[in-house]
């Protein structure tokens, strides 16, 4: 029981995060107003043509998605919200625009929504950055069979993602400790071994690798690992994965 609950915590620790603007038809004028006020004044022009028009439409939907991605920096989730859906109301099938608004939306709890704004983005244009979005929802959600594929599928368009890796290895573990089937901590084990491999500087993949050890061997064929991850975290100053980690620590070496 007390290591289901180290699950538990672990996932509420790794869970994975509109304004409107006012002035837009005022700047879609004064470009227009620009644009033309060089021409003679005997040129009369009632309306932006098509072409024109296709311009201005891309700068602001550039502008949006900028916008959003400062906002996401700021922690302004609602904010990044809104930019999204008004850069998706110029461009509906931006797949990058529908990707970062599906992450937004999970980070906000929107599971659905996200899970709507990923699949159109995959439907629109598969790649392994999309899978692996939705790959983290499908984990949320305890959805472990469809986020192993997920990020099975990210891994095949990207074989060097090292965390693409790391999460399936962490689906596996969590499928494993739900199913009491052991093979799936033998398959974590490898996701986790090929993670270090390619980003050895991957703290987490030390953490969970010690815990999938343990839950194979015992306590003492993890707690290298685990011990490792907490001196890490220490040096780099990571306060909060410290202490997440000693408390992971202490739980394997009593429990197991």
């Amino acid at each position: 029981m007390k290591i289901r609950n180290i699950i538990i915590v672990l996932m509420i620790f790794l869970s994975f995060r509109s304004y409107v603007l006012a002035e837009q038809k005022q700047y879609i004028q004064v470009m227009h107003e620009n644009k033309y006020q060089k021409q003679s004044d005997t040129v009369k022009t009632k309306s932006v043509p098509a072409k024109s028009q296709q311009v201005l439409n891309n700068e602001e939907y550039n502008r949006y998605i900028n916008e959003a991605l400062k906002q996401i920096d700021q922690n302004n989730l609602f904010g990044a919200q809104t930019s999204l859906t008004r850069a998706l109301d110029i461009n509906p099938n931006s797949v990058k625009a529908l990707k970062i608004r599906g992450q937004v939306k999970n980070r906000l709890g929107d599971n659905v929504g996200a899970l709507q704004d990923l699949n159109k983005a995959i439907s629109l244009k598969p790649d392994g950055d999309c899978y692996y979005a939705r790959g983290v929802v499908k984990l949320s959600t305890q959805n472990y069979p469809e986020a192993v594929n997920d990020f099975s599928k990210a891994i095949e368009e990207n074989k060097s993602d090292d965390m693409a890796y790391h999460q399936r290895g962490y689906s596996y573990c969590l499928w494993g400790k739900s199913t009491g089937n052991n093979s799936y901590f033998v398959a974590a084990l490898y996701d986790f071994n090929k993670s270090i491999s390619l980003n050895p500087s991957n703290i987490e993949s030390y953490l969970y690798r010690g815990m999938a050890k343990a839950e194979l061997k015992g306590a003492n064929a993890g707690l290298a690992d685990i011990e490792y991850a907490m001196n890490e975290y220490q040096r780099i100053g990571d306060s909060s994965a410290y202490q997440r980690s000693v408390e992971i620590y202490n739980w394997i070496k009593k429990d197991y």
